[in-house]
């Protein structure tokens, strides 16, 4: 009998809980899309505010490269290319709202973040996880295409473009990036995904 209402208290507990969060709401943004010319990932500069449909800035979408960060002590940018997304005017518990951990420890545990092997041959076609990345939360979806990627010899990326979408989302209430699952099958090795990316469905599983 304990153990029932035990039970019952965390079943209660945890409704609330996803009866709050369901509750919740988030500015509805105004669309945008917007390319940005990168001719020197070494110098990549992009800032880009996301507004709200009555012109007030919600987010600030920066990207750089690794040891290029205009605020070090903030984020440490890593990778090629990486971009992060922030709160304009509020403290966020994640350095960016990219991230799908809800425990997120480390800047770079987001999809923002590119490698120059991702964006060569069969390895930027995979969806979400190549040249092209879709972000659902907080009532919108971000998606980051890098298009015309060039390389150096030794495949280093030199320079990019990079086209940056926003559109509202109704259905994307999650305070952070909704969880992406890493694809299994049918990936070339060479990818590396297991690698370069945190499996959060594997995370959230315990398995």
């Amino acid at each position: 009998m304990r153990a029932i209402q035990q039970w019952t208290f965390v079943w209660y507990t945890l409704s609330f809980a996803a009866l709050c969060l369901g509750a919740q709401s988030y500015p509805v943004v105004a669309p945008l899309q917007r390319t940005f010319d990168v001719p020197d990932v070494g110098k990549a500069n992009v800032s880009l505010d996301i507004k709200s449909a009555r012109g007030a800035s919600l987010y600030n979408l920066q990207c750089h490269s690794a040891g290029n960060s205009p605020e070090p002590d903030q984020f440490d940018y890593s990778g090629d290319f990486e971009c992060k997304l922030s709160s304009v005017g509020h403290y966020e518990a994640y350095s960016t709202l990219l991230t799908e951990d809800a425990h997120q420890s480390r800047d770079w545990e987001s999809r923002g973040r590119f490698f120059s092997a991702e964006l060569r041959g069969v390895c930027a076609d995979i969806p979400e996880f190549g040249a092209n990345r879709d972000f659902a939360l907080r009532g919108m979806k971000l998606t980051l295409q890098i298009t015309d990627p060039v390389f150096t010899e030794d495949g280093k990326l030199s320079s990019l473009k990079l086209t940056v979408t926003v559109r509202a989302d109704a259905h994307a209430q999650r305070p952070i990036a909704e969880i992406v699952p890493i694809p299994k099958t049918q990936i070339a090795a060479q990818c590396n995904l297991q690698q370069l990316f945190v499996d959060f469905v594997k995370l959230s599983t315990g398995q």
